[in-house]
């Protein structure tokens, strides 16, 4: 009713960062020894929640994608899986539901396999005796609460903090950074829209990245 004469937004500023009661809460990967440490928890377990964990950080899939694994898309022979489903976790977190696609069209996907994720494929193949390769041991495919509850299993026996399953991929793309893999190439197995997204959030320094500037510097 034009009551208002002026805007009085004008001249408001968001509160700086260390102001904020919650600021955002950066994804740590796990570091080289962190990962040891899982590793032969990992390799030690006959738990399909568990092996899941060891199939993330060496594939980078989403944990969706690796609960919705069958095993028609995986190739072992020719060292890669397709990406072809996701299992959706539902508001409640108690309920997981099967969608014959991926998050996105982009995320439909052929993703290589590491040795140590063949591995992991292998010792999977033996504890299941469905279509799907993380089982539930009833017939169907794990859901995100058994896997939540096995990965918090598996990082009290390993001695590391238990940081959510989302980590692994956070993980995944830095181990890949420290072995040159061009970010354009890992942005595509991690199907970001943006390079952007694996460069500013995906991919962190260890330490202080003084040792990789100092090589660069001199090189």
């Amino acid at each position: 009713m034009h009551f208002i004469t002026a805007d009085p937004s004008i001249g408001v500023r968001l509160p700086s960062q260390d102001k904020v009661k919650k600021p955002k809460k950066e994804t740590m990967p796990y570091t080289e020894e962190e990962q040891d440490r899982l590793w032969d928890t990992i390799l030690s377990s006959k738990k399909p929640g568990v092996l899941a964990i060891g199939l993330m950080m060496e594939t980078g899939l989403r944990a969706g994608e690796v609960l919705a694994l069958k095993w028609k898309c995986v190739n072992t022979d020719r060292a890669r899986l397709s990406v072809e489903a996701t299992i959706l976790n539902m508001a409640d977190k108690k309920r997981s539901v099967f969608q014959n696609s991926p998050k996105t069209h982009s995320s439909r996907r052929v993703v290589p396999l590491t040795p140590k994720a063949i591995k992991v494929l292998q010792m999977l193949r033996e504890l299941s005796d469905t279509e799907w390769v993380v089982p539930d041991g009833k017939g169907s495919y794990l859901s995100y609460e058994a896997l939540r509850y096995q990965t918090q299993q598996a990082c009290k026996l390993a001695n590391v903090e238990y940081r959510g399953e989302h980590v692994f991929r956070h993980t995944f793309a830095t181990n890949c950074y420290y072995r040159d893999v061009d970010v354009k190439v890992l942005s595509k197995l991690l199907d970001h829209a943006d390079v952007n997204i694996t460069y500013n959030i995906y991919i962190t320094l260890r330490g202080d990245g003084f040792e990789e500037m100092y090589s660069a510097l001199n090189a």
